[in-house]
């Protein structure tokens, strides 16, 4: 379990001005992640959260990898966040799992082959037609699931 610091206690000064700020601006602010996986449709998954990102200004891609304690600055900012969406590839939910593990609170989850209906294949290459229809439908759900509260 990662634990989340008072901003004052942050060691990374970057990490404490991108908290603040964004928090001031925002209120609340949004985790979009995807697993970036070597498949297909986990490629996908990153170009999912960055459609979002882009659409929702309290909305921030972060860096999932540091959700090890050692890496303070950027899980730091991520810990912060209010809402954590995330978004797998396949059923393994490998994404999902890891931020549970680090006792984070998943508000919404999608794997992309389970929830979408999207086969698994080898490569990096997908249908940039369908990745912008799944990003809307997930903006949809952040804005009637998330907004709201």
């Amino acid at each position: 379990m990662v634990a989340k610091k008072p901003i004052a206690e942050i060691k990374t000064d970057s990490a404490r001005k991108t908290i603040i700020t964004q928090h001031e601006k925002f209120g609340k602010t949004i985790s979009v992640n995807g697993c970036f996986g070597s498949s297909d449709i986990g490629q996908m998954t990153g170009f999912i959260a960055r459609e979002i990102v882009k659409k929702i200004p309290n909305a921030f891609m972060r860096c999932p990898l540091a959700l090890y304690p050692e890496v303070e600055g950027p899980t730091q900012v991520l810990l912060h966040d209010d809402f954590n969406v995330v978004i797998d590839g396949c059923k393994d939910r490998c994404l999902k799992k890891t931020f549970e593990k680090a006792g984070l609170k998943v508000d919404l989850s999608y794997a992309l082959d389970e929830d979408f209906g999207l086969p698994k294949n080898k490569g990096p290459d997908f249908d940039e037609a369908k990745m912008k229809e799944i990003a809307e439908k997930i903006i949809k759900d952040i804005e009637e699931k998330i907004f709201k509260e």
